[in-house]
């Protein structure tokens, strides 16, 4: 049958992470396409990544007809099934659950309106509704509902409503996990304020600058900086790094050495990119030690990864105050961690514990 890709509905899909796909695109080249694509009227709502896959390939694939009422139901359905099946971020997962919200209050108002349509006493039915028709025109999923299924607090929810309100691009950056849902909370609150941001709400501007005391602790504990894979001439006059690459040069590109220094760009995917890069690299023993000075974005993917491999992390008692070329401090809207990897978690815990809670 002639499969039509529906692009509001495909919108409803979270995408795979790149070794998720892959993974998926090997097991179907091995096993075959074993489940059978979901499509309603031709449209397909359930298996676009196993479609591409099996097209790209010329591979057979099968396929199941399901009915719905309307579209709103569809898409309801669709985000119950992703809901139940794939690890989101938290973004996501709020996401479905709003989107759910809205789609069961035109349901709700829908109905009512047949209702009052039909009747041919309308205006007097309107004044005698019965109490559990009241209960069933009133909004569904309230806050505390759509915390429970999202696994977040009734704060987050009122939080993402805001960003999907007032910056809908913010909110496709909490959803892709590049910014928490509490940081982009805070930068809208403080362009409303007119308050100036920087860097560390995942800008991805690189002319923000780490305080030299910061750079001075890491360099007591390592012995020394040898290389900052994310910097630049500006940089580098406080940190004197041996070895140093800039936007230009690609530091995911380049080896590094020795002991690692670095306060990295916050835009995805480099952020994820440098976490994997720092993380890998120590793993396999091209590097020493390294410290690197990230937001305490500790719910996102990025930031278990390097957790995972870490010695040591450092939760400063106050946002730190990252200076502009001018030598300004900025405003920061988050804060921050300083991660430590290597053997000397003890010098780490010594000598960084003047900043904020540290734990090896």
């Amino acid at each position: 049958m002639e499969i039509t890709i529906d692009s509001e509905f495909k919108a409803l899909i979270p995408p795979l992470a790149a070794d998720e796909l892959r993974q998926l695109e090997q097991n179907i080249l091995r096993d075959g396409c074993r489940d059978p694509l979901v499509v309603w009227n031709g449209v397909l709502i359930d298996g676009h990544n196993r479609y591409e896959i099996c097209t790209q390939h010329g591979l057979p694939f099968e396929t199941v007809q399901i009915q719905f009422e309307s579209r709103t139901h569809a898409r309801i359905w669709m985000r119950n099934n992703q809901a139940g099946r794939r690890n989101l971020t938290t973004a996501w997962r709020l996401d479905l659950e709003l989107g759910n919200k809205q789609d069961l209050l035109v349901i709700s108002q829908n109905s009512r309106k047949e209702k009052m349509t039909g009747n041919q006493n309308a205006a007097k039915e309107k004044t005698e509704l019965s109490q559990n028709d009241k209960t069933d025109l009133q909004p569904v999923n309230t806050r505390v509902e759509i915390a429970k299924a999202a696994g977040v607090s009734t704060g987050q929810v009122g939080m993402a409503e805001q960003i999907i309100k007032k910056s809908p691009e913010l909110w496709e950056k909490c959803k892709n996990d590049d910014v928490s849902i509490s940081s982009a909370y805070q930068q809208i609150r403080s362009i409303e304020k007119g308050e100036h941001v920087h860097v560390s709400q995942n800008s991805g501007e690189n002319e923000w600058y780490t305080p030299p005391q910061f750079i001075e602790s890491a360099r007591i504990v390592m012995g020394g900086i040898d290389t900052d894979p994310a910097s630049n001439p500006i940089a580098n006059k406080t940190v004197k790094a041996k070895l140093f690459f800039t936007k230009e040069d690609d530091g995911l590109l380049q080896k590094w050495a020795g002991n690692v220094w670095m306060n990295p760009p916050y835009a995805q995917p480099l952020m994820g990119q440098f976490a994997e890069a720092i993380s890998s690299r120590l793993e396999s023993g091209e590097i020493n030690q390294a410290i690197i000075l990230v937001n305490n974005a500790t719910e996102t993917q990025w930031f278990q990864r390097m957790a995972g491999v870490a010695s040591a992390v450092c939760f400063p008692k106050s946002r730190i105050k990252f200076l502009d070329p001018q030598g300004k401090p900025g405003a920061p809207l988050q804060g921050q961690a300083i991660i430590y990897f290597g053997d000397r978690s003890e010098s780490f815990r010594e000598e960084f514990s003047t900043y904020g809670a540290t734990f090896a």
